[in-house]
């Protein structure tokens, strides 16, 4: 089971479950998670500290790699060998 707010793994037999008056549950893994997402109304994905949060995050500062012109060289002589020659 995963935690409603920071989707956290929640060790079986521990957290909270919260039902709602429409019958849906929203597990917690702390209250930290059950007060942040009722009383005060936060969404996980835009927190930080959340494994939601820390996910976008890190998509977005994902160093590029750079191709140097000798790596591109490397790869089109391996496709060349890789490749039936045609007669």
């Amino acid at each position: 089971m995963f935690c409603s707010f920071c989707n956290n793994e929640i060790v079986r037999g521990t957290g909270m479950l919260y039902v709602k008056k429409d019958g849906t549950t929203l597990s917690f893994c702390s209250h930290k998670c059950q007060r942040n997402l009722l009383n005060l109304g936060r969404e996980g994905r835009l927190m930080r500290w959340t494994n939601k949060g820390v996910s976008l995050v890190s998509d977005k500062k994902a160093p590029e790699k750079k191709e140097s012109a000798v790596a591109k060289e490397i790869e089109a002589k391996l496709a060349e060998k890789k490749a039936p020659a045609k007669k």
